[in-house]
């Protein structure tokens, strides 16, 4: 007997969505509710009477008054995330005001602004025409700037600024109301832009973390859009996604914290890869999406690869969005949808999912022990392009597997020695004592560094 019913849920605030949308999401609600052993309950109708808990697949992420309404507590009870305030759902959270005088919307975090600033690119958000001349004037000395209206998404509303001539003639396609609630985004223009997604998905207690690529396609009309995402999916959070202390996408997902009443199950982060206007390479986040959006379809398909497998620990997940009549399918694709749609006209949306060990070179050997913090992450490499990102390890690989997994690489250009293992040194009981000597000499000296700190501001405050 199903334990509860997962519903479609459309926010008050949500966008009008395209035919193919509505079908994609009805589709990601049914698989979720198999993944949760739920009962699929059609879409939300506050005159039914349900049998058991309700979990929510909004069309959008709501607001904090919304979901309490619908007695949404914790991310435990949605596909999405609940936010305080309207321009926090948008990527307008990911810059700061021009100035302390400059306009702001309600509730308005200086802090989070602060906290993402070195890990995003250069540029403004702006709630007035007027901080939008002061920031464009700052900024264009540097280059062309892009302009982007934070409610939208798949790169459309956005357009490239070389002078404040072209800024005005697009500040007159933006209403007061508009601009005073959502404002606009100002940002460095990038050229030869790649864009990566970094994410993370929980649905009830499976979690699992993510990085891949984007592609760009054309339209039915021309129009360089969002044609889909290739995804390395791993089980685990972010840790098991990143050795590193705190990768960018990290940092920003801990500064949501700064807004009292956020909450999320999926939290996916753009980040951007291309050339400044001065040549030199640039990388930043772009945006964040606590939403269903275009990865989604290939997420939930890697959800449920894991829910049916408990030993797999790695899947590569695809999403597919291709235009026109002429696009065809690969035989094991998943169709999302297949026809005419009334806004975009002929549209193929398909996805795929690989298990690692068929597809990737590397494999995780052994006895199956879960993702572990310090653990190397899964190479990523895109279909369209090869480029590969590989993430080193904190520590050799000497000194990490004891009594764990063992991982190792069967791919052109890796070691020709088959399993590595054998030549690893086990850790003495001499190693483990200098170590922790060498922790507890650390650990005196951050202390008495902290309170020399703390003696010093009060010194100074008493002065």
């Amino acid at each position: 007997m199903p334990r509860g019913v997962v519903v479609v849920y459309f926010s008050r605030f949500g966008k009008p969505l395209q035919a193919h949308h509505k079908v994609v999401l009805d589709l990601g609600a049914k698989a979720i509710a198999k993944i949760k052993g739920y009962e699929f309950g059609g879409h939300y109708d506050t005159a039914h009477h349900y049998s058991g808990p309700l979990f929510f697949v909004p069309d959008d992420t709501l607001l904090l008054d919304e979901a309490s309404s619908l007695g949404i507590r914790s991310s435990n009870d949605l596909y999405g995330g609940v936010v305080p305030y309207l321009f926090v759902k948008t990527k307008a959270i990911t810059h700061g005001l021009v100035d302390h005088h400059a306009a702001r919307p309600m509730g308005w975090c200086t802090a989070f602004a602060e906290r993402v600033r070195e890990i995003v690119l250069p540029g403004y958000t702006v709630f007035s025409n007027r901080d939008a001349r002061t920031a464009a004037r700052r900024m264009l000395t540097r280059g062309p700037i892009r302009l982007k209206k934070p409610l939208s998404a798949s790169g459309k509303d956005q357009t490239a600024i070389a002078t404040l001539d072209e800024l005005d003639a697009a500040l007159e396609k933006v209403g007061t109301d508009e601009m005073a609630t959502y404002g606009l985004v100002l940002e460095e223009n990038l050229r030869q832009v790649t864009t990566l997604s970094v994410g993370q998905v929980a649905v009830g207690s499976l979690t699992i973390s993510y990085h891949g690529t984007q592609r760009t396609v054309t339209d039915n009309e021309g129009r360089p859009v969002y044609g889909g995402s290739d995804l390395m999916c791993v089980r685990g959070g972010w840790e098991t996604l990143d050795p590193l202390p705190m990768s960018p996408e990290a940092r920003a997902d801990e500064a949501t914290e700064e807004f009292h009443g956020f909450t999320a199950s999926r939290r996916n982060y753009d980040v951007a890869q291309g050339i400044g206007a001065d040549g030199r390479p640039r990388s930043g986040v772009l945006e964040p999406s606590w939403r269903v959006g275009g990865a989604s379809s290939a997420e939930i398909a890697a959800l449920a690869a894991f829910a049916r497998a408990p030993s797999l620990d790695v899947v590569r997940a695809s999403h597919v969005e291709e235009f026109g009549t002429g696009p065809r399918a690969p035989a094991d694709a998943i169709i999302d949808f297949q026809g005419d749609d009334p806004a975009w006209g002929p549209l193929l949306r398909y996805t795929m999912v690989k298990p690692q060990d068929q597809q990737l070179p590397q494999k995780i050997c052994g006895r199956r022990g879960g993702p572990r913090r310090g653990s190397p992450v899964p190479v990523i490499s895109s279909y369209t392009d090869s480029r590969v990102i590989r993430f080193q390890s904190r520590v050799d690989s000497s000194h990490r597997h004891r009594g764990k997994a063992s991982i190792c690489y069967s791919g052109p250009g890796d070691s020709p020695v088959p399993d590595l293992s054998k030549y690893e040194r086990p850790e003495s009981e001499d190693d483990y004592r200098h170590r922790m000597l060498i922790n507890a000499i650390a650990l005196v000296f951050v202390s008495l560094l902290s309170l020399a700190g703390f003696w010093l501001v009060n010194a100074i405050a008493h002065s």
